[in-house]
């Protein structure tokens, strides 16, 4: 397939393999007939290609749509040729186009999950990831109602730290990885921070832990050693698997249409509805510009009416 420029190199269980290698793999096997299939993997291919094919998970999935919704729409100059060039015209896509681009990845790594190509206990990351409503472009949060619910039923849970867990996503704005990454080596409870030396932007943040999770953290960690992760499993120098306990959660909460990124967006969209600046809600999130936080503009509108109100209602 002309989009993705790679060598095609059989993959076989046991092997790593980056989602260059795969994608070459997947298009010189496929048969469908969609013919934008290619076109749409090679769009994660440029972001993610040197990436691992196993490690890549929800949060990558995520930024790489937030890339293609701010590029929107292109314009192919020059059509089937290969002085073909692709201009970005910064129209909106629909959420149906964006979906599809969803698809397209989410098929491309059950591929190769279905061939026993991934390691044992892998999940495809896509199923981490929110479907676009296509008739609201809108972001998904939890309501305050929703997260008191969530918080009651994850605390029934089999793993005991997911409410802690799930506290900690809401009132930080952190991705999933950077959350299951720390180590109680990156945790000061006396100062109720914790730090992250290396995020998706590959920066460092400093994450400010609320008085009543900085408490809930205290009772958890006991007697676990720096090196320990704080959301480890049963081996604590590994994450927990808890994408079980969270959607038992969410059910017993009764809550639709919601994963674990949610709980980020919830951050940002409860800061945005309080009137916080969008530079503020991105300094909070990690964002490097605003871009990206532009998505939680609307939801801003309230408190800057009732802002230029008592400024020019006289």
């Amino acid at each position: 397939m002309r989009h993705i420029a790679a060598e095609i190199v059989p993959l076989t269980r046991g092997q790593t393999f980056t989602l260059k290698e795969l994608a070459a793999c997947y298009m010189a096997c496929y048969q469908g007939s969609d013919s934008q299939q290619g076109t749409r993997l090679a769009y994660f291919v440029q972001h993610l290609g040197e990436k691992l094919a196993h490690t890549i998970d929800a949060d990558d999935i995520h930024d790489v749509l937030d890339a293609l919704q701010r590029r929107g729409r292109v314009h192919n100059r020059g059509g089937a040729t290969r002085t073909a060039v692709l201009v970005e015209t910064h129209r909106p896509l629909k959420p149906a186009s964006i979906n599809r681009y969803r698809t397209t990845i989410q098929g491309v790594l059950t591929w190769a999950r279905k061939r026993r190509l991934m390691p044992k206990g892998w999940a495809n990351p896509v199923n981490e990831t929110e479907r676009l409503t296509e008739e609201n472009v809108r972001t998904r949060f939890l309501s305050s109602e929703e997260y008191a619910r969530l918080l009651l039923a994850a605390k029934t849970s089999y793993w005991k730290k997911l409410h802690v867990l799930i506290k900690l996503a809401v009132t930080t704005g952190a991705r999933r990885g950077t959350l299951m990454g720390l180590h109680w080596s990156d945790v000061d409870l006396d100062t109720r921070r914790a730090y992250v030396a290396h995020t998706k932007n590959g920066e460092p943040f400093v994450l400010v832990l609320q008085e009543d999770v900085a408490k809930e953290l205290e009772r958890l960690r006991g007697a676990s050693k720096d090196d320990e992760l704080v959301f480890g499993g049963r081996n604590p120098l590994k994450p927990m698997n808890f994408e079980k306990a969270y959607r038992n959660a969410l059910a017993n909460a009764g809550i639709e249409g919601a994963v674990f990124h949610t709980l980020r967006h919830t951050h940002a969209s409860w800061l945005a509805m309080q009137g916080m600046p969008l530079l503020a809600i991105a300094d909070s999130m990690g964002h490097k510009s605003l871009a990206m936080t532009k998505r939680y503009a609307h939801l801003t509108v309230n408190s800057r009416a009732e802002m230029l109100s008592k400024v020019f209602a006289a």
